[in-house]
């Protein structure tokens, strides 16, 4: 499904690709643009580099391409969004992404490590006051700064042969003209979503916050309505690839669209081919789109009519093209689907077939995302004559040329045979997902570990078995031992460093194809622990009556440590010792004899009740 999104071309980044992944083609369109403060973004750097904030907030990509690159500072860096965090990487600074993507969140995430600490955020001429607010509630201080503005075009959007519409933020949609019919309304998260809804338009899937996630709510929404055949039955878990020799005049989108309704099934293509393109177009049905970023990083092999605008000598022409072999800058041209930075691209072989006067027929082997207008253009430019590419052809990507290739109209015609029950022709069209893989180094793991792979898990070495040579961070293919794929990984060691049988996780798994359930279930999920209740302690007593009640429940209560302890002597029955005793518990018993007829203390004046004086006793005592 072709998408156009709502998004500055400055933010555009990786959209492209990562709709690719998911098995669609994006056109970014805008209802705004951007005009920058030049003199705000260097007022921010030089407080961000002079330590004024202890922690800086992205709330968009747009501040992180402006700021990031000059940018030296210790503070804590956060990203709304995974987009913003990928060009914050791009500059070498590591910056955490809020878990929501919404700036509302920012201050939760954050807790009590905010408290007198002050805040940079570098954002648009957008007033954001729930945050100001709760960043100053919460005891921190906001240093807010507008680095840019975002005012709208007033012009229709160009969705062109677009099927859905992706608004990005609630003022894209606010600020849209564009035509309603045809187009699927779509919502990057509950903030849009809820404009939309106050404005009369209900949107069909709502995302996450995030392109990755609304991408993934759309595929969801197609395949629950009506986006599978309900004649055609194929059997393929892992889904496969259809290399199509894709005629001049559709795109490409429209191609992968064209096998999507053939088949009923989602469809993705790997390599962007334009209209007046033709050649190869490998197309991924199924669980195979995942494999986009491996399909798209396959360098590629292309025919290209170069016509000159002089006259040049042939040594002059093959001495030239010559030179281009190696790594050559290039820019995007204006009408592309990526943002035009400068780049590098390699070109492996530059061949001159033939030379008819003008016209230069070249073979091209070259990285992946070359662009070979840009460099017939150049060839042109260096041989001083100028030139422009006037007709193009892919006759390879990857592991497959233009002999493995069939055409839509014979795709057509066994697909209708599949439905009539012969489905021999189909199947040998499609090839398995493990043909892509070209050039990357694989391990292979043990049956009892391929289903905990397929629910996401890592690899341990206790379930490899073998393994290719490939060095620490690269992509490994993770096979079974029947050759089949499971997923693409990326390893957290050196192949030289894993022992199969080993302990410690070795892979991490990045793009899983086989579904789960293909292989039986080969770990244990270990029963929950159950801990003993903890005794609720007892409220304080709060009133005297319940002090008392407390009194009387430690007396009867089972002996403790202290109660072991030796109490008073039992009254001895028919005792007067014990028996006369003031009301202060003093006992008068031995001064009885001497005290009959001498008042109630039983003494005289300044005598102790138990015989002499008081200051003699005290000197008694001080011996």
């Amino acid at each position: 499904m072709k998408i156009a999104i709502t998004r500055l071309p400055e933010k555009a980044g990786s959209d492209q690709s990562l709709c690719q992944e998911f098995g669609h083609e994006c056109l970014i369109v805008s209802p705004m643009q951007a005009q920058v403060y030049e003199d705000a973004v260097k007022a921010f750097v030089t407080a961000a580099n002079e330590e004024t904030y202890d922690c800086i907030f992205f709330t968009s990509a747009l501040p992180a391409r402006l700021i990031g690159p000059l940018l030296k500072t210790a503070a804590r860096i956060i990203a709304i969004g995974p987009q913003t965090a990928e060009y914050l990487a791009e500059e070498g600074i590591s910056s955490e992404t809020l878990p929501s993507h919404y700036s509302r969140d920012f201050v939760t995430y954050l807790g009590d490590w905010i408290v007198g600490k002050k805040i940079g955020i570098p954002r648009a001429d957008v007033p954001n006051p729930v945050l100001m607010d709760a960043i100053n509630r919460a005891g921190g201080q906001a240093g807010e700064m507008r680095v840019y503005a975002l005012e709208p075009t007033h012009a229709p959007l160009e969705t062109g042969d677009a099927e859905a519409i992706l608004f990005t933020s609630a003022n894209s949609y606010t600020y849209a003209t564009y035509r309603k019919e045809g187009l699927l309304p779509l919502a990057i998260g509950e903030v849009t979503a809820e404009r939309m809804r106050a404005d009369g338009t209900e949107p069909v899937v709502v995302g996450n916050g995030t392109l990755m996630g609304t991408l993934a709510a759309l595929n969801h929404y197609l395949e629950e309505n009506g986006h599978m055949s309900a004649d055609l039955h194929l059997d393929m878990p892992r889904g496969g690839i259809i290399a199509v020799d894709k005629p001049r005049g559709p795109s490409s989108h429209e191609v992968a669209a064209w096998v999507r309704d053939m088949l009923g099934m989602p469809c993705g293509h790997g390599g962007t081919l334009d209209p007046d393109v033709s050649g190869v177009l490998l197309v991924m049905v199924g669980r195979a789109a995942r494999l986009a970023p491996v399909i798209l990083s396959h360098e590629k092999e292309y025919i290209a009519l170069l016509r000159l605008h002089g006259d040049a000598t042939e040594a002059q022409i093959r001495d030239t093209a010559r030179e281009f072999i190696g790594k050559n800058y290039q820019r995007p041209p204006l009408k592309s689907a990526v943002a035009r930075a400068l780049r590098i691209r390699t070109m492996y072989e530059i061949d001159v077939l033939d030379i008819d006067g003008r016209d230069v027929l070249l073979r091209v082997r070259c990285e992946a995302g070359t662009y070979i207008r840009s460099l017939c253009r150049h060839i042109g430019f260096a041989i001083g004559t100028g030139g422009q590419m006037v007709e193009l052809r892919r006759t390879r990507s990857g592991g497959y040329d233009e002999t493995m290739c069939c055409s839509l109209h014979a795709l057509r015609d066994a697909t209708e045979q599949a439905k009539n029950g012969n489905p021999e022709e189909l199947l040998s069209y499609i090839r398995t997902p493990e043909s892509v893989l070209e050039g990357i180094p694989t391990i292979t793991i043990r049956d009892t570990a391929v289903d905990a792979l397929c629910h996401g898990a890592s690899l341990a070495g206790v379930g490899v078995t073998a393994t290719d040579t490939f060095k620490k961070d690269k992509e490994v293919a993770v096979m079974t031992a029947q050759g089949e794929l499971v997923c693409i990984g990326t390893a957290l060691a050196a192949s030289d460093a894993i022992v199969p049988g080993a302990t410690g996780i070795v892979i991490r798994p990045k793009m899983v194809i086989m579904q789960t359930g293909t292989y039986p279930k080969g770990w244990v999920t270990k029963p929950p622990v159950v801990r003993p209740r903890k005794q609720e302690k007892k409220p304080a007593p709060t009133s005297r009556t319940e002090k008392k009640g407390e009194r009387a429940e430690k007396k009867t209560a089972p002996h403790t440590r202290k109660s072991l302890r030796p109490g008073p002597k039992k009254r001895p029955d028919n005792s007067k010792e014990y028996l006369n005793t003031s009301k202060n518990g003093k006992r008068r018993g031995l001064a009885e004899k001497s005290s009959k007829g001498k008042g109630k203390s039983g003494g005289k004046q300044g005598q102790s009740k138990y015989g002499g004086s008081k200051s003699v006793q005290r000197k008694k005592g001080n011996r």
